[in-house]
């Protein structure tokens, strides 16, 4: 499929009309591989309290390092890291003795037996905000991210807005000469240096480096074991934030995850280059290229609901996915029998045989196995990562708690993420597709 895209010399040989997306199943498991790749390593068994050293606390020898091909244990085993640093947070924060108490630091108020459905909710928006604030929001590099964009923005007006000669050309900034160049580039740069004084081309960039004074203090009061755990709580909830969003069906929010996945894919360099490109071309078409019609199709066509529960939604990628499955075992029973037409005709029948089944199924009253064997309780496991954390402090923050394979944990993903180049390179491909070429 990308070869005929890329090299086709006809509109159906570029399959033109047909609008690409990232499907939402796959892009849960690569949000899935990140979080493994930052937070997940064997050599780290001897840091307490990070993925690895857990794993093998409550032995779950059924996870590994690449969720590709092991999602369901991999995703299971993180939720239920994220769930106990989320109750060890909210306990810090909110002054709890144990779960079964009451918060100390958290006023609740008497009369809450009596509160509307609406304000139960306010209030319990209120003491959740509290832990995210302290352990998601704390370091954010947000502010520097914006400057650099800002910085890149300006630098690109004033290339922007230079007057051109007669010709189209770009003449030479310094009073009195006559050069002039085709093209705003490197030898029109070269060029106006050899002048004295010589043309400042772009604005200073920001200082990204700290003051020597800062950096030591940093280095005194840092905490590896907090770090990390804050870390893993902000990533754990845009990861749940994702799965949530699928699961109620709601197409913005999403598409607004993909936001935060295009930044996460560049900090991630050349492992995720590709998942980066595409998301750019996802916002291509939702805010410039498709048509009304054609957006809300793309924003909204992303899940479906097979029993019709609320919340409930699973997304098309993975509904193929259980077709597949189930089309596999049809065509098993046909052992040496199989041949194209009967594979044809298992594929036409499979909503009306699945349809039918199910009526004969509740007729009958017969229990119908659904396919996967129910899961164990994690009650034991969340218990013993809890007492684990507590014993060690892991949600509060001490100085000088040093990691040996996670040393000088960076809280912020985003840290060596340069937006100025982002900013550059989102230009770059909005070009591109302009002018009809894509990147595949």
């Amino acid at each position: 499929m990308i070869a005929s895209m890329t090299n086709g010399f006809t509109p159906e040989g570029r399959l033109e009309g047909i609008t690409m997306q990232i499907a939402d199943w796959h892009g849960g498991v690569k949000i899935l591989g990140l979080i493994y790749r930052r937070f997940y390593s064997t050599q780290s068994d001897a840091d307490h309290c990070t993925m690895y050293s857990d794993r093998s606390h409550i032995d779950r020898r059924n996870v590994t390092n690449d969720p590709h091909s092991n999602y369901r244990p991999n995703r299971d085993f993180f939720l239920l890291i994220l769930q106990s640093r989320i109750i060890a947070g909210a306990m810090k924060i909110l002054g709890f003795d144990s779960k079964e108490g009451q918060p100390k630091l958290f006023n609740i108020p008497v009369d809450i037996a009596r509160k509307t459905n609406i304000q139960k909710l306010s209030i319990l928006h209120a003491a959740a905000g509290m832990v995210v604030d302290k352990y998601a929001f704390a370091e954010s590099n947000i502010d520097q991210l914006i400057d650099n964009v800002s910085t890149e923005q300006e630098q690109q007006d004033i290339r922007n807005n230079q007057q051109l000669t007669l010709d189209g050309r770009f003449p030479c900034r310094f009073p009195g000469c006559n050069k002039s160049f085709v093209l705003d580039g490197k030898s029109g740069k070269n060029h106006e240096r050899t002048h004295d004084p010589p043309i400042p081309i772009e604005l200073p960039t920001p200082n990204l480096e700290k003051p020597k004074k800062d950096q030591e203090k940093k280095d005194v009061e840092r905490d590896d074991m907090f770090s990390y755990n804050s870390a893993l709580v902000a990533d754990g909830l845009y990861f749940l934030n994702f799965l949530d969003a699928v699961s109620e069906g709601d197409g913005d929010r999403i598409i607004r995850q993909y936001k935060n996945m295009l930044m996460y894919c560049r900090a991630d360099h050349k492992h995720s280059t590709k998942y980066a490109l595409e998301c750019l071309y996802q916002f291509s078409l939702v805010f410039a290229l498709l048509s009304h019609r054609g957006r809300e199709r793309f924003t909204w066509n992303r899940s479906v609901n097979n029993n019709g529960v609320i919340g409930k939604n699973i997304p098309l990628d993975l509904d193929v996915e259980h077709s597949n499955n189930y089309l596999k075992q049809a065509i098993k029973h046909l052992g040496p029998n199989l041949t194209e037409k009967a594979f044809s005709r298992i594929c036409k029948s499979e909503k009306g045989v699945r349809k039918i089944t199910h009526c004969m199924d509740e007729t009958l009253k017969r229990s119908r196995d659904p396919g996967k064997q129910s899961p164990s309780s994690t009650t034991g496991d969340l218990k013993e990562l809890m007492k684990r954390l507590t014993e060690h402090n892991a949600m509060t923050k001490m100085p000088l708690r040093l990691y040996n394979y996670f040393d000088h944990f960076e809280v912020d993903p985003f840290k060596g993420l340069d937006t100025s180049v982002m900013y550059s390179w989102i230009n770059e491909h909005k070009k591109n597709v302009s002018i009809g070429i894509r990147a595949r």
